[in-house]
């Protein structure tokens, strides 16, 4: 500890003498900067003073060149001028000068003076007077002081070059001084004074009392014209302190002047100092503080030390003590440490017989796993070979630091009995499936020419009571084959593997078919069953109707079997509703036996009862009850069971369930569906992965639809958007595909964030079908999930749901046969493209011209009229564009449609200000030339 005090107040002196070096260099360079500072500031003022100077000479003549001051008194024009070049004059150097006068030979005087205390610029001016006496006239330019103020005489001479007047300008030092210095006054920081050649000091100023020193050498060299610094003494309120003063010499009106800006220096060493002595301060609390809390930390180190080790002593008898094999071994697979366990796991005489080998890697790999059934991963078990048989150990690997090495501790069980159980269970499991199996091929048998019967009798001429008969025994065989199928399906059920279907159906109908079957096992005049339906839940749904209406008829046929005369009463009503999703909830109570506790538990398993009854009976565990409580916690319910029901005092069961399913409700689409007559005209985009699925591509051609085939991109979305604005050609039906190439819900969820699934009938064909797509579907608009393989037919159905006005014609139909004489000219610079058209057009029966360039056919459209161009957009010569602005002017009644593969919003709208009326994204297809033709020249 005296050690490390040591080297702390070593280091503590260190940090001293370093901040003294520091701070010492700090104040030199703070100096350096004041002195350039300083000398800065005052060549900056010394060459203002220089420039007011030489300005101020010359401005003043020129007062007398050009205000012709000799008929100043006898001449009202020239009086009038010379006075406003004397405004002039005093508003430019009103911070140096009090008044102007002019005085003549003949006692004739003229003053201009500035009120200085009114807020706008007043001039004091006297008209010419005649004084009584003469003043003096001074032949050369001269200043006299007065008054502390001096007096600048200007001689005026006449054409003879006689003098004849003085201008006078009165001067103020002082005032010009304290003006110019106000930028640069920082009062204790800094301040500015004026000496003359003489060492007198005519401007301070420093606001307290001040005497300098050194100011012979200052004025001696201010007399050589010099521009320098220097560190002298000041006597500053009686006490002596070191300034730093930097002068320029300068001359003011005949008066040669020295310009001293000074700072003391004692403010920049207080400032250090004072801040070096709080920085040094704080250094020493701040050891002061790390030396305490060092020292708490190594007393707190050494109690640490002292717990470890007593932790691994009882770590290392734990070891020894647990009754499960432990190794612990470093990354070379060198065991460090094991207990006696482990030692006769793997037939060592003891533990320290371990230490040091090496530990053997895992016999087990490959897929085959020794405790077969289970989930864990085969690694997780090891096989050691003994004399005396196989034993299988369960390994549990967990990292740790032994001894500062990174080590790993093995946690070996031996398991050997519990997988010889697990076998016979398993062979157990087999027999008891096989069982199953035989006992449900004696039953299907049966059952089958029950179906056939049924089937048989269905089509025959029967009474409406006749038909519901069969109808409902057909129902009950469904039931009864469905059940098999669960029966052998039951350890299926138990490990939660069956798998729900989820399609939409009609809840009521569900509900009501079920009680209408179990009214068949009923006698109607003892016993009475109602089912009613809360108004709040919707018609139709989304979820596994089949395992619901299991559900709900081996409840109902329990419940028969506990009542014999009374009431069966069964409700359904929505208990939460949150984005789409349902919970129903069911409630079904009679007022047959009562039950205890336990005999509800043994009835329906581990559902409890909320309050027990006071009767038993025979009751026993059926297999209906228990698959239905499997049923229903599959879709996500639970099921609860009361007794008596409260429906009659003492008596009956009341059961409580739900389950969950989704809402089929559809998001409306704002689509003009009445305007689609026909399927080819309908418009739809396919968006396709990478991998084209070309399969999917040729059905939904023979629909007869005109499609458009994309990939997603990021501009998708707003290419949609846009294409709503597109009254004629906008889309009708987006259809995706969902594949390996493309994750459909990713594209339809892209739609349904920015808005634009409302403004589309979508579509999905899915090759990669799986549990919770449909549902998915609905939540993000897409109205038609259809899985592949999907026919031609399959997709016409679908479409007829949405677009009711569809018919099975053809818009080829109703094309006037009478529009082959249309006068039609095919602007297109490639030769194949041009083929393609042509061809086209001629199996439609229509003739036409053609231009390979743009120009080519603004001429021909201004020598033949035609009635629709079909123009490119990218042509040499001029392109598409203004081409058609060209035959436009030329001719307004012909339609022009433009051929382009850019299908870009910008384009199309960059068309639509060119006067382009239609626009078909190559490659051209028949169906779109049909389309032109219906959209503008289609019979009246």
């Amino acid at each position: 500890m005296k050690r490390l005090l040591t080297v702390v107040y070593s280091v503590f002196i260190l940090i001293m003498l370093c901040n003294y070096l520091f701070y010492r260099s700090l104040y030199h360079k703070q100096l350096n900067y004041i002195f350039e500072l300083l000398d800065r500031q005052v060549q900056i003022v010394g060459l203002e003073v220089d420039k007011t100077n030489n300005g101020f000479l010359s401005d003043l003549n020129q007062i007398n060149f050009d205000g012709d001051l000799t008929s100043f008194f006898s001449n009202g024009e020239n009086r009038k001028l010379a006075i406003e070049k004397m405004k002039l004059f005093f508003s430019k150097y009103q911070t140096f000068i009090t008044a102007i006068k002019y005085y003549d030979n003949s006692r004739n005087e003229f003053t201009l003076k500035q009120d200085t205390e009114s807020d706008n610029i007043e001039w004091l001016e006297s008209q010419p007077y005649i004084t009584h006496v003469q003043s003096e006239i001074f032949n050369m330019e001269k200043l006299t002081e007065e008054n502390r103020r001096f007096n600048y005489y200007l001689p005026v001479y006449n054409k003879s070059n006689q003098t004849i007047g003085n201008l006078v300008v009165t001067i103020d030092f002082q005032k010009y001084f304290r003006e110019i210095f106000t930028t640069f006054n920082l009062q204790d920081y800094q301040w500015q004074w004026v000496i003359s050649d003489s060492g007198e000091i005519i401007f301070n100023n420093y606001e307290g009392e001040i005497k300098y020193t050194n100011l012979e050498k200052i004025t001696n060299r201010l007399a050589e014209g010099s521009v320098e610094s220097t560190v002298h003494n000041a006597i500053i309120n009686g006490e002596r302190e070191e300034i730093i003063s930097s002068y320029y010499s300068t001359q003011l009106l005949q008066r040669d002047l020295g310009l001293v800006f000074s700072a003391p220096t004692a403010f920049f060493q207080k400032y250090i100092v004072r801040n070096s002595f709080f920085i040094v301060i704080g250094t020493l609390l701040l050891i002061q503080v790390i030396i305490y809390f060092f020292w708490r930390y190594l007393k707190k180190q050494e109690s640490e030390r002292e717990k470890l080790e007593t932790s691994e002593k009882m770590l290392f008898r734990l070891i020894e003590e647990m009754p499960v094999g432990v190794i612990i071994y470093n990354r070379k697979r060198q065991i460090l440490k094991a207990n006696k366990v482990a030692a006769e796991e793997y037939s060592y005489k003891n533990e320290e017989d371990m230490e040091g080998k090496v530990f053997p890697e895992i016999l087990h790999t490959g897929t085959e796993v020794p405790v077969s059934g289970t989930t864990l991963h085969p690694d997780q078990f090891i096989i050691v070979k003994k004399a005396s048989g196989d034993i299988v150990l369960y390994r549990k690997g967990i990292p740790v630091i032994f001894r500062g090495e990174d080590c790993t501790m093995e946690i070996l069980i031996d398991v050997t009995l519990l997988e010889s159980a697990r076998k016979q269970e398993v062979k157990a499991s087999e027999a008891k499936s096989e069982f199953l199996s035989r006992i449900s091929y004696e039953i299907r048998t049966p059952l089958s020419g029950v179906i056939g019967m049924t089937d048989l009798l269905s089509k025959h001429d029967l009474s409406p009571e006749a038909k519901d008969l069969v109808r409902l025994l057909r129902g009950s065989t469904e039931v009864l084959v469905g059940i098999i199928n669960d029966i052998l399906d039951l350890s299926k059920i138990e490990a939660g593997n069956m798998i729900l279907d989820e399609k939409p159906f009609n809840l009521r109908e569900e509900i009501s078919f079920c009680t209408d079957l179990a009214k068949t096992h009923i006698p109607p005049e003892s016993l009475r069953l109602s089912a009613i339906v809360d108004e709040s839940v919707p018609d139709t749904v989304i979820g596994d109707p089949f395992r619901l209406r299991q559900i709900l008829t081996n409840l109902l046929n329990n419940s028969i079997r506990n009542t014999d005369e009374g009431e069966i009463r069964l409700k359904c009503s929505v208990n939460e509703s949150n984005e789409g999703q349902l919970k129903l909830g069911f409630e079904l109570a009679d007022t047959g036996k009562s039950f205890d506790k336990a005999a509800l538990k043994r009835i329906f398993g581990d559902a409890e009862s909320l309050e027990s009854g006071t009767l038993t009976t025979n009751d026993e565990l059926t297999f209906g009850t228990s698959l239905s409580r499997h049923l229903i916690q599959l879709m996500g319910g639970n099921l609860v069971t009361e007794s008596p029901s409260g429906l009659t005092d003492g008596l009956g069961v009341k059961l409580m369930f739900t389950v969950n399913v989704y809402s089929n409700e559809r998001v409306n689409k704002n689509i003009p569906v009445q305007k689609i007559l026909t399927y080819d005209s309908l418009r739809a985009l396919v968006i396709s992965g990478i991998a084209r699925d070309e399969e999917s591509l040729a059905i939904l051609h023979q629909t007869g639809m005109f499609l458009t085939v994309t990939t997603f991109l990021k501009s998708t979305v707003n290419q949609l958007k846009s294409n709503l604005n597109i009254a004629g050609d906008r889309y009708n039906l987006i259809v995706i595909f969902d594949d390996e190439s493309i994750n459909g819900f990713d594209v339809a969820s892209a739609l349904w964030h920015n808005k634009v699934a409302q403004s589309f009938i979508i579509m999905m064909i899915s090759s990669n079908d799986k549990k919770g797509n449909y549902m998915k579907s609905v939540t993000l608009g897409i109205d038609d999930y259809l899985i592949k393989p999907v026919t031609a037919s399959e997709i016409r159905n679908n479409l007829k749901k949405h677009f009711p006005f569809i018919g099975e014609g053809s818009a080829e139909n109703e094309i006037n046969a009478g529009l082959n004489g249309l006068k039609i000219l095919v602007v297109e610079d490639n030769k194949l493209n041009l083929k393609v058209i042509g061809t086209m057009l001629e199996n439609m029966g229509y003739h036409f011209d053609i231009a390979e360039d743009g120009y080519t056919a603004f001429l021909q459209a201004s020598s033949k009229k035609y009635d629709l161009i079909l123009m490119d957009l990218n042509l040499p010569e001029i392109d598409g564009f203004e081409a058609s602005q060209k035959i436009l002017k030329v001719d307004k009644s012909v339609k022009i449609a433009a051929l382009t593969a850019d299908i870009m919003p910008e384009t199309r709208r960059k068309a639509e200000l060119a006067g382009i009326v239609d626009f078909i994204a190559k490659p051209v297809r028949t169906e779109e030339l049909k389309r032109l033709f219906l959209t503008h020249f289609k019979k009246k």
